[in-house]
């Protein structure tokens, strides 16, 4: 079953808010102003890191599409159209909201990791891979 990333404005929207929230804790934290101020620059260069790496925006790093099987085989498509394959790995989560896929390319040391929000895919698919990964 191939899934086909489709662009979805809210994980765009929920890295604002959450980096929106973090740089509001930092503003009322009782620390030096230059405290405050280098963790409000390290919150907005994470942010801007972790928005680079989401499905479907220009220029971004985040995987085009999830190729995904029972057996536990994962194939994940590049930006650059390029397909990586490799195996599902512990830790992934599965809820209506969310869905996080853990996998491991073959022949590397670290696991990856895929959020898939509703919206970024239909809702047919994300059902399949819901299933898929509930019964893995």
């Amino acid at each position: 079953m191939v899934c086909w990333f489709q662009y979805s404005g809210r994980p765009l929207a929920l890295v604002a808010a959450l980096a929106a929230a973090t740089l509001g804790v930092i503003a009322l934290t009782p620390v030096p102003v230059a405290a405050r101020i280098l963790a409000g620059t390290w919150t907005v260069c994470i942010a801007l890191a972790a928005a680079s790496r989401l499905p479907l925006l220009p220029g971004g790093a985040g995987p085009r599409a999830l190729a995904l099987r029972g057996s536990g085989e994962v194939a994940v498509q590049s930006p650059c159209g390029e397909w990586r394959a490799g195996r599902l790995a512990d830790g992934g989560f599965v809820a209506a909201w969310l869905v996080i896929v853990r996998w491991r390319p073959y022949g590397a040391h670290l696991d990856r990791t895929i959020l898939i929000l509703p919206g970024m895919a239909d809702v047919e698919t994300l059902r399949k891979i819901r299933v898929i990964l509930r019964w893995r």
